[in-house]
C-alpha cells in the first residue's frame, strides 16, 4: 500500500519509515520539508492530495501549543480522508528517548539517567545532548555535544548519529511503551493502513 511521507528533517525519516512499515504502508515518496514552517505552509496542499492517496505528515509540536489538539484547533485543520498528520510531543527526540534500552546501548549512557516520561521533557534534544556529555564513548561525546565556544546547541555529528540510531537501534515497540504521543501516532497510522487496505481491496473487486 503506497504512502507519501513528509517530515521536518532527515533525522525524522528513520522513525517515520518504521511507523509506515508497522502499518504495512510502502513509502513511494519522501519529502524533507526542511523545517516545520515549510510543512505548515504546504499543509493544505498535502491535505488536498490526501483526498485520493494516503499521506503521513510528521511535525514536532515544540512549544507551539499546550497539546496537539489545541494546535490543530488553532490552524483550523480538517484532515482529508487519507491524511495522517501527527505531532511529536514535544519533539521527535522525545520518541527516541522513550527507548531506554536502545539509547543506553547506542549512546553508551546509563539507563537510569533517562527520563521516565520523555513526553514531558520541555527540550528533549537538549536532554539527549546532556546525557551524551556523560557517555563512556568518545565518539558519542565528540559527535553529539557541541564544542566549547560553539554557537550551535548540538555536536557536529548529531544528525548522522541520530539517523544511525533511528535506523539501526531504535525500537518502535519499546518506545511505544513509554511515550503516549508515539503510541497514539502508531495507532493512527495503523488505522490509516487498515482503511486504505480495505479500500484497495474493495476497489479491486469492482
Amino acid at each position: 500500500m503506497s504512502l507519501a511521507l513528509v517530515v521536518e528533517g532527515d533525522t525524522d525519516l528513520p522513525v517515520a519509515r518504521k511507523l509506515a512499515s508497522d502499518a504495512a504502508l510502502d513509502v513511494f515518496t519522501e519529502m524533507d520539508a526542511g523545517g516545520k514552517q515549510r510543512i505548515d505552509a504546504e499543509l493544505q496542499s498535502y491535505n488536498a492530495a490526501a483526498k485520493g492517496t494516503p499521506w503521513f505528515v510528521l511535525r514536532d509540536l515544540d512549544d507551539d501549543a499546550p497539546c496537539p489538539g489545541r494546535f490543530l484547533e488553532g490552524i483550523a485543520f480538517r484532515p482529508s480522508r487519507w491524511m495522517c498528520l501527527r505531532l511529536a510531543v514535544r519533539e521527535l527526540e522525545s520518541w527516541l528517548l522513550a527507548d531506554h534500552e536502545g539509547v543506553a546501548g547506542f549512546f553508551k549512557v546509563t539507563a537510569r539517567d533517562l527520563p521516565l516520561s520523555p513526553d514531558n521533557e520541555i527540550d528533549p534534544t537538549q536532554k539527549l545532548v546532556n546525557l551524551c556529555r556523560k557517555s563512556t564513548s568518545r565518539r558519542i561525546r565528540e559527535g553529539m555535544v557541541p564544542r566549547q565556544g560553539s554557537a550551535t546547541t548540538v555536536g557536529p555529528l548529531y544528525e548522522a548519529l541520530i539517523i544511525e540510531f533511528g535506523t539501526r537501534y531504535w525500537s518502535l515497540d519499546r518506545a511505544s511503551d513509554r511515550s503516549p504521543s508515539l503510541r497514539r501516532a502508531r495507532q493512527a497510522i495503523r488505522k490509516l493502513g487498515e482503511n486504505w487496505s480495505a479500500h484497495a481491496l474493495g476497489a479491486g473487486a469492482d
